[in-house]
């Protein structure tokens, strides 16, 4: 597939399964000037960690309050 990514610094990236049966995805991230691709990676990763532990936050605080009504509808 490809990324769409916002960054000005890099041109493409994309990404494929090597194959089903094994744990390896191959990435190609183009960037444009002298810039190493492994720069905007990292920073694609945790911006990629910072969405996921959001998503994650917001979910168990849902599930604090669904529990904290259904006590006092209980009650």
């Amino acid at each position: 597939g490809v990324v769409k990514t916002h960054s000005p610094d890099v041109e493409f990236c994309g990404y494929c399964f090597t194959h089903p049966a094994e744990s390896k995805i191959n990435f190609r991230i183009q960037t444009r000037g002298a810039l190493p691709a492994v720069e905007p990676f990292r920073k694609g990763l945790n911006d990629l960690m910072g969405v996921c532990q959001h998503v994650l936050n917001t979910f168990e605080r849902s599930i604090k309050e669904y529990r904290a009504q259904r006590e006092e509808e209980m009650q």
